[in-house]
């Protein structure tokens, strides 16, 4: 039974890594159930076991990609600890996000379906929203305020700020221009003036 499960998990790891493969290739619309089940080298049959549609598999890696964002970028407030100590460990995990290559995959397919297809997008871009409201940086902001150590501001439009500071330089020259990515003295340095940024405009004196 063991043996089944995970023969089972291997094929539906395929198919997912073969729909990623298609839709970046020819894009959501023109990726077929028989080109997808070619790819990942098992029958349409087995594809449609795992997933009934192609809007299921998409929702997979929308949600493989939530998990991940999720999983890598959870910041919990520590009273205890420096402001700027906090921040730097978010952005070292920020920074190791964005760098990985199956991280920058995923947000390929959604770009691309971004624009094709802005209403099969919109479920996983609220979800990514969602979780910077209740879990991500906008909370730890939000923390911060109520414990008098950052100025009373939009915690949210804060936290876009501040990862925007990081993708500046870390992720959209990679995303789209074929730029190498920082190594790490860049990336320090791409962490250090973020933070500063930051909390010099902020932090209360």
């Amino acid at each position: 039974m063991k043996q089944i499960r995970i023969l089972s998990e291997r094929k539906r790891a395929a198919i997912v890594e073969a729909a990623i493969t298609e839709f970046l290739n020819k894009g959501f619309q023109a990726t077929s159930m028989d080109g997808l089940s070619a790819r990942a080298g098992v029958s349409k049959r087995t594809v449609y076991n795992h997933f009934p549609s192609k809007e299921a598999l998409f929702e997979e890696m929308a949600k493989e990609l939530f998990d991940y964002k999720t999983e890598m970028t959870e910041i919990a407030y520590e009273p205890e600890r420096t402001l700027a100590s906090q921040l730097r460990e978010l952005a070292l995990n920020e920074l190791e996000l964005l760098r990985s290559e199956r991280f920058r995959s995923l947000v390929k397919v959604m770009l691309a379906e971004c624009i094709r297809s802005p209403e099969l997008t919109a479920k996983a871009v609220g979800q990514m929203n969602e979780h910077e409201q209740e879990q991500g940086l906008g909370v730890w902001i939000k923390a911060a305020i109520s414990d008098g150590r950052l100025k009373n501001v939009d915690a949210s439009y804060a936290a876009e700020q501040f990862i925007a500071l990081i993708k500046a330089h870390a992720f959209w020259p990679q995303l789209l221009m074929g730029v190498s990515s920082p190594n790490e003295q860049e990336c320090q340095r791409i962490v250090e003036d973020a933070v500063g940024m930051f909390l010099s405009y902020y932090q209360v004196d």
